[in-house]
């Protein structure tokens, strides 16, 4: 998951040990990663179309069918009127990328900072499309734009939320990393800002633990009897 944001400050006060989160809360380890020249691209480039003003229906559409496997969840949390005013902004890109019979493969989003760096936003396949060597199409495809625009760097932050191999995949295509950190979120399946169905790999905790009653037994340690359990499900 690759999302819009500033670094934070540093924190040098952290102790070291296990944290326990409080149910709805997730906790999302975070890897910074740049490139401060161009390098040769990693793959030939998907054929890239700029949307300057995305259809707000069919970029949710897009959005979420691309990025709910991720839990990216803004577009659930903006209006029709946002999304156009984001886009009206010449520093937000968009693009489509297509391949050469002109199948929309993925998207990829960046913003232009005044300090003239870029940062991808939001990169993504459609999810039936991974594994076939369109996502380094698709990042050649975008950093050829954005290297276009001159920038001093390119970057991009992303998230123990992805697929495993994403550092490997940045790396590939250039990126170094820079930083580490960690991110809470409210998690968006119980805020309702996502199906509850999304990111099946990524566990869903609504309910508080309880030292008294730890495995939802008989709270004496010991699994509950499938009576038990049938009972507490009724």
């Amino acid at each position: 998951m690759i999302t819009e944001d500033t670094m934070p400050a540093e924190i040098t006060d952290l102790a070291i040990g296990y944290r326990r989160l409080p149910a709805g809360k997730l906790a999302n380890a975070v890897t910074w990663m740049e490139a401060r020249a161009p390098q040769p691209l990693p793959a030939q480039p998907l054929a890239m179309s700029r949307i300057t003003m995305p259809g707000c229906a069919s970029y949710r559409a897009i959005f979420l069918e691309i990025g709910a496997p991720w839990l990216w969840d803004r577009v659930s949390e903006m209006s029709d009127t946002e999304i156009a005013e984001h886009f009206a902004d010449p520093r937000q890109h968009l693009y489509y990328g297509y391949d050469e019979s002109g199948t929309h493969l993925g998207m990829v989003e960046f913003s232009v900072a005044d300090s003239n760096e870029i940062e991808i936003t939001y990169f993504g396949l459609f999810p039936s499309l991974t594994g076939r060597g369109f996502g380094k199409r698709l990042m050649a495809g975008a950093l050829d734009l954005a290297w276009r625009l001159n920038p001093s760097r390119i970057w991009l932050h992303t998230s123990s939320f992805d697929h495993h191999s994403v550092i490997g995949f940045y790396s590939a295509c250039g990126f170094v990393p820079f930083a580490t950190g960690f991110e809470i979120v409210d998690d968006p399946r119980i805020k309702g800002t996502l199906p509850r169905s999304a990111a099946p790999q990524i566990p869903l905790i609504e309910a508080e633990w309880s030292a008294c009653n730890p495995t939802g037994g008989n709270g004496k340690g010991a699994p509950a009897s499938p009576e038990n359990r049938q009972l507490a499900q009724t």
